[in-house]
Parts: structure tokens; C-alpha cells; sequence
């Protein structure tokens, strides 16, 4: 039974990050997966196969999105250097600006939902997300510890 309590809480949390990405994608203006997008690409530009992978999308739906984003002027295509055959999407000014915003508020709200934890349970919080994201082999590559 504690197993699917345990389950049931991980569920619960991720429908609250999810409809905090949502809530503050809408704010600026930005679907969820955008949002993630951006940040995933203010770490470093990323090719169209490792931009699928990480979000476990097929490259048909990953070109619709960066197409989008490319017409809102928030990424652009370039060449890989070394390679002209390999296509990255890098961020442009605007998409960084957009970035970070989304990027801190996202984090500030999502921050305030572990208010109610004292230090210590913040501390298991972490240590327990890290071991889980960890043993699932979680290919993500934007988290607490990596902000855009």
C-alpha cells in the first residue's frame, strides 16, 4: 500500500510543477514546453537529435517546435562548426532574455511550495529527488541544479 501512496505523491507533486510551468508559460506568453525549451538551451546550444532525445519527442514534433520558436524569434538554426552537414538551435538575445525570466519565475514559484518544509525536510526533499531522478537514469537536462 505504501508504494502506491508513494506513487500517488510523486503524481501529486508533478501535477503541481506541471501546472506551474503552465501558469507561468502562459505569462510570458510561452506554451510549457517552450519554456523548457529555452532553458534546456540557455545551458548550451543543442543538436536536433540530442534536443529529441532529452525531450523524448520524435524529430517531426521537435522541428514543429523549434520551428515555432524560431518564428517568434527566440532560437535560430546555425551550423555546428567543424560540420556543416550538423544543424544546432542556439538561442537568440530575445530567447535568453525570455530564458531567464520564465527561468526565475518558475523557480521562484516553484520554490515556494516547499515554504512549508523546514530546513531539514528541504534537505531530504533534495537528497531523495537527486536519488530518484538519478536511478531512473532521467535524461532531463534542465533541473534545480542546472538553471538556465
Amino acid at each position: 500500500m505504501a508504494e502506491n501512496t508513494d506513487a500517488l505523491a510523486l503524481i501529486q507533486l508533478s501535477g503541481l510543477v506541471q501546472g506551474t510551468f503552465a501558469r507561468v508559460a502562459e505569462r510570458h506568453d510561452l506554451t510549457a514546453v517552450q519554456g523548457r525549451l529555452l532553458c534546456v538551451l540557455a545551458q548550451q546550444p543543442r543538436g536536433m537529435a540530442e534536443l529529441a532525445r532529452l525531450f523524448g519527442v520524435g524529430k517531426a514534433n521537435l522541428t514543429g517546435l523549434v520551428d515555432r520558436a524560431e518564428q517568434r524569434g527566440l532560437v535560430e538554426r546555425s551550423v555546428v562548426p567543424g560540420d556543416r552537414r550538423a544543424v544546432q538551435v542556439v538561442l537568440t538575445e530575445d530567447g535568453r532574455r525570455s530564458a531567464r525570466a520564465f527561468h526565475s519565475e518558475v523557480t521562484g514559484e516553484i520554490a515556494g511550495l516547499l515554504e512549508p518544509l523546514s530546513p531539514a525536510a528541504r534537505a531530504g526533499f533534495r537528497e531523495a529527488a537527486v536519488t530518484i531522478a538519478d536511478a531512473a537514469a532521467h535524461p532531463g537536462a534542465w533541473g534545480p541544479a542546472r538553471p538556465c
